[in-house]
């Protein structure tokens, strides 16, 4: 079932961030790929070539991390076991806060006949895509078996860019239409349209993402929709009760923010 955010309640937030001071700007030497932030709020980019960044809440770069791969999804989680996972090599691993390996696994054969995205659902499980049906399978780790298979025959499996877990639902990003959003047992509640996003955050019970110079917000168990608007130029943003960073080609901002 689709819901076209139109037929969602609009919420509009009058503050500015032209109003606030900023803390920092941090200027990038390279684009960033995309970006993501863990629960504590120290947030990480990943650079075209695959390195990856770490900064504390203030833009202190705290770690610098280059895989010999360019990560097809990257979730910092917790900031204590964090994942990657990279299709070339059909590889996923838990890294430490440091990001040395605490685990490292092959994505099982008999798991996908074409995986293509692999994400983390909890501490145990994994959800995997698989581009040869269109199948989603959420898989034990500790005992190796598939728990629930759905297909979505409708579903394009290589136009879905990334793939999260959070709050019980399972969301995969496809740049041409939106955002589907997945229920715990794998079918497909709604689809977001907005055709062109090519990324998506939590915070809370909300979802959120950058449109036309707003981040717009949508609260996952109410359907309700507001949003914020921010200056021109911005591609990205990483929000903390305390912290909102945004992300633009040549340049990072940090300011200071309360939900």
């Amino acid at each position: 079932m689709k819901a076209p955010l139109l037929a969602l309640i609009l919420i509009s937030i009058g503050n500015s961030l032209h109003a606030q001071e900023k803390i920092r700007t941090i200027d990038l030497t390279n684009r960033v790929m995309y970006a993501s932030i863990d629960r504590p709020g120290d947030f990480y980019t990943i650079g075209l070539t695959g390195e990856i960044r770490r900064y504390d809440r203030d833009g202190n770069v705290t770690l610098i991390h280059k895989p010999d791969f360019i990560p097809t999804i990257f979730d910092p989680r917790d900031g204590a076991r964090l994942f990657i996972y990279d299709r070339q090599s059909q590889r996923y691993q838990f890294l430490s806060p440091s990001f040395e390996p605490l685990a490292t696994f092959d994505v099982e054969p008999s798991f996908a006949v074409q995986p293509w995205l692999v994400c983390p659902s909890g501490d145990f499980k994994l959800w995997i895509l698989d581009k040869a049906d269109h199948s989603l399978r959420k898989v034990n780790m500790r005992n190796a078996e598939v728990e629930l298979e759905a297909v979505d025959p409708v579903l394009s499996a290589d136009g879905i860019t990334t793939m999260r877990d959070y709050q019980g639902f399972l969301f995969l990003l496809d740049p041409a239409e939106g955002i589907h959003v997945f229920n715990a047992l794998g079918k497909r509640i709604r689809t977001l349209e907005i055709p062109g996003l090519r990324t998506f955050n939590f915070l809370g019970e909300e979802l959120y993402y950058v449109r036309d110079n707003h981040i717009e917000f949508f609260n996952l168990f109410t359907t309700e929709y507001r949003r914020l608007k921010i200056p021109d130029g911005y591609t990205d943003a990483l929000l903390t009760d305390e912290r909102m960073t945004l992300i633009a080609p040549d340049r990072i901002d940090i300011f200071p923010f309360a939900p």
